[in-house]
């Protein structure tokens, strides 16, 4: 027990050292070696909600050389660390940049039953509710930008914005709110918009060549005020882009084809380009808007990624960058190939795995402790490892049960999610959010259903095999499985789950105040919780927990058998466990390729891609765990507690006041 106990003291403190090295060397990349000031900061708005952000700011931006600022927001199911990336490759070339958690997302409050009212409800005529910054559709965006316009170091003439997904049609409603705003007597503080995956103003899919203000809430149709888009306007939309690019063309690779192409090109008083013609993509259109004085950009970029990578790719990135480099003064121009920012992905993708590493050895650890070790099986003859089935028919049971307990959850997984939202209407604004006060995360609540009752319907299916194949041996009863546990040791269980991942979440406390800096991969996000994030995640733990035990249940005590090499053994449930996932992963993409158009809901589909992860990790948890106490509850703790942290803590928020369903 020494021996492990030094080994296991090694293995925590060359985690820990990795995972400071990851974080200082984020650090730094972030910061430009210390050119760049990041702070963390928050306003209230008008109606005292509390919105979120973080400002990159270059040593260069003074009051006596102001500087172009930047105002990014993120897509629906993410928060600010999304666009960290597009903000500090800017900062680098000199320009002030604000990432912004949108209402309901990361450290913001949540105050709208739907934050996704900027998505829903913004077309081209915007009405009254723009008169004001406190009812205007802009998520917090437009306070962030009035309070960076105040700014001394903040060249008020030169203030950008863009956004993926949601925050691109955000940054359209921030554009509506100002242009109002310049019709009303005030000022319109965008100089240049910038969406990324997502569209400008439309009327029912069609994009509008202008925006059309209605004073009251009265105005329809041709009615209102004609305000035209005189700004520089760059859109990017991924050439797999399943969630927004489908147009009369065809598939998103089609669309500088498509009428809405050719109508962006158009608002250039030069410009008249008719059906058939084919907008250029990633050439800059420059001309004259209703008669202006001014000439105004239009450029369409195309990057060959897929939409959940718009923050994240290369393409999107560097057209962002080219972009504000070509419709804002460039305070130092760097190549937009010029990229840095792949090297944090990486140190917080090792980061990520040294978090693991650091929960996985913390319990190891503790497990060497008196007060633990009790948990502990005296002997590996004490661990019950199923035997591999010997006759055919009982091959086929083990293989058939095996496989279908994998497809057939996935199934029902889009049905329930799309029943579950759909509690609050037929729409699709409706069907996309449904939350309760104690599960008021719409998105969580819906895949926490659907794995607790996968991991349900896995338990049936071997409870079946047990019944019509592995009893008739005579020789396995549910004795051996050693599901019983007294309080004292569920307790112990609790208390030592709770402190590994705990370990782990301290490492993001240092990650996150020192630093400034996450763990994680894509939007895929472990980040130093706040309050509300734990009460939340709390109340979701029990409901992951049934896929979590339920999941170590039919993997240890059914499918991983004693005379398989350890290692085929979690190489085949990690397999076998996303194994629905990656038939409909082909299934959806494979069709879109096909038709231009995904079959099933693609917003739900794309959450699922960490699962792929998650999945892989959390067998191999439940099984160490598994092997050192002969029983299933340990790891599976460990992966509710950790998991929920995890999916809870980087996703949207609903203010909702319906108690069940």
């Amino acid at each position: 027990m020494e021996r492990q106990k030094a080994f296991y003291k090694r293995f925590l403190a060359i985690a820990i050292i990795i995972g400071l090295v990851c974080m200082a060397g984020a650090y730094a990349i972030r910061s430009d070696f210390g050119k760049v000031k990041i702070k963390d900061f928050s306003i209230l708005d008008g109606n005292g909600n509390k919105i979120a952000a973080t400002m990159f700011i270059p040593s260069t931006a003074t009051a006596e050389t102001p500087a172009p600022a930047v105002v990014a927001l993120h897509g629906s199911f993410n928060a600010r660390e999304s666009e960290s990336y597009l903000c500090y490759e800017l900062a680098r070339r000199g320009y002030v940049t604000v990432t912004v958690d949108c209402d309901g997302h990361g450290d913001s409050d949540y105050y709208k039953d739907n934050p996704m009212d900027a998505f829903f409800l913004v077309t081209a005529e915007p009405g009254a509710d723009f008169e004001s910054v406190d009812t205007a559709p802009t998520s917090g965006m437009a306070p962030i930008i009035d309070h960076i316009y105040d700014l001394n170091f903040v060249d008020k003439e030169q203030i950008g914005i863009t956004g993926h997904s949601l925050g691109g049609k955000t940054n359209v409603a921030v554009y509506a709110y100002y242009k109002i705003q310049e019709a009303l007597g005030g000022i319109n503080k965008i100089r240049s918009v910038y969406l990324v995956d997502n569209q400008q103003l439309s009327i029912k899919g069609t994009w509008m060549s202008h925006l059309l203000y209605h004073p009251s809430t009265e105005g329809e149709g041709g009615e209102g005020i004609e305000l035209p888009y005189d700004v520089d306007f760059g859109v990017s939309l991924c050439k797999g882009d399943e969630n927004n690019g489908t147009t009369e063309a065809g598939g998103p690779w089609n669309f500088s084809k498509s009428n809405n192409a050719r109508t962006f090109i158009n608002e250039l008083d030069e410009y008249d380009l008719q059906e058939g013609e084919q907008v250029e993509v990633g050439r800059y259109y420059k001309g004259h808007v209703d008669g202006s004085e001014e000439e105004y950009l239009r450029i369409l970029n195309q990057p060959s990624e897929i939409h959940m990578l718009g923050p994240y790719g290369i393409g999107s990135n560097s057209g962002a960058i080219d972009f504000f480099q070509t419709s804002l003064s460039a305070p130092k121009e760097i190549s937009a190939s010029n990229l840095v920012y792949p090297i944090e992905m990486v140190f917080n993708a090792i980061g990520a795995v040294c978090f693991f590493l650091i929960v996985y050895a913390s319990c190891r650890l503790l497990l060497t402790y008196d007060f633990f070790s009790t948990l502990l099986v005296k002997s590996d003859a004490d661990v019950y490892r199923p035997a591999a089935p010997v006759r055919t028919i009982d091959k086929v049971y083990y293989w058939g049960f095996m496989v279908i307990g994998s497809i057939i959850p996935i199934t029902w997984m889009i049905p329930l999610a799309m029943w579950v939202g759909g509690h609050k209407g037929e729409t699709f604004a409706a069907r996309s959010l449904f939350g309760t006060v104690l599960w008021p995360q719409g998105n969580q609540l819906e895949q926490a259903l659907w794995v607790a009752t996968a991991g349900i319907w896995t338990v049936l299916l071997f409870t079946t095999r047990y019944m019509v194949s592995i009893r008739k041996y005579g020789e396995v009863k549910p004795s051996d499985w050693h599901l019983k546990m007294s309080w004292k040791e569920c307790g112990k269980t609790a208390l030592l789950a709770f402190l590994s991942v705990g370990m782990g979440y301290f490492m993001t406390f240092i990650a996150s105040y020192f630093f400034g800096s996450y763990f994680g991969l894509l939007n895929w996000v472990i980040r130093w919780p706040n309050s509300r994030t734990v009460l939340i995640a709390i109340r979701y733990v029990p409901i992951f927990l049934m896929f979590y035990l339920t999941n170590a249940f039919t993997q240890n005590i059914g499918r991983m058998i004693s005379t398989r090499k350890e290692w085929k053994n979690v190489a085949l449930m990690c397999f076998i466990n996303g194994l629905g996932l990656l038939l409909l992963w082909i299934y959806q993409y494979y069709t879109f390729s096909v038709v231009g158009k995904v079959p099933l809901n693609s917003a739900r589909v794309m959450q699922t891609w960490s699962f792929f992860i998650v999945q892989s990790i959390c067998t191999i948890f439940a099984r160490k765990m598994y092997l050192k106490t002969g029983k299933i509850y340990l790891g599976a703790t460990i992966n509710a507690l950790m998991f929920t942290m995890i999916s809870v803590g980087h996703t949207m928020t609903l203010n909702v006041t319906n108690w069940w369903f």
